[in-house]
């Protein structure tokens, strides 16, 4: 085993753990404890990928011969911050409401938290990957920056569904053209 791997186990134990607070929320929803909600279902949908997504493209990084302190906890934050994004997708408890309903009272800190996974994909792209700010990249990010932004400051259903629809083409577009091979 060599020191990328040793470091990956710590990362696949937390995307393991964003997964399994996705699937047991699945899970109370199927055994109908939670009234599912299509947006929110879109959402469950988008998190997982994003997690998959992740582990996926760390591979990426098993070419670095030295790793520092900070770079591992760098690349340590964005499987936590997808973590707490799936935990706060669920309630904690279960609930009469739909989960429609939930996801937009808990919209903001949800909406924020994916903000910071913005950053930190532009953060993770610089200083991990050894890339540049700006470019096609850091301009889709800066889109959707603003699109969460707009998602976390209204409640308007039509709004939720035109740009959750457009964030999760764009983000199949972005596995498609940026992560499809490792």
């Amino acid at each position: 085993m060599d020191i990328f791997e040793f470091i990956l186990v710590l990362v696949t134990v937390i995307v393991g753990l964003g997964i399994a607070e996705l699937l047991g929320g699945v899970v109370r929803i199927l055994r109908h404890e939670l009234k599912p909600g299509r947006l929110h279902s879109l959402w469950i949908w988008m998190i997982f990928e994003m997690q998959v997504q992740w582990l996926w493209s760390s591979w990426a990084l098993r070419d670095r011969g030295e790793w520092l302190f900070p770079e591992f906890i760098l690349l340590l934050a964005l499987p936590v911050v997808l973590y707490m994004i799936a935990a706060v997708l669920f309630p904690s408890t279960d609930t009469s409401d739909d989960l429609d309903a939930h996801f937009f009272r808990h919209r903001k800190p949800f909406f924020l938290l994916l903000m910071a996974c913005i950053i930190l994909y532009s953060v993770n792209h610089r200083f991990l990957e050894g890339g540049d700010f700006g470019g096609l990249a850091d301009a889709i990010r800066v889109a959707l920056f603003i699109s969460l932004g707009i998602l976390m400051n209204t409640s308007h259903r039509g709004v939720h569904w035109a740009l959750g629809l457009s964030l999760l083409g764009v983000q199949f577009w972005w596995v498609y053209y940026f992560g499809f091979a490792i």
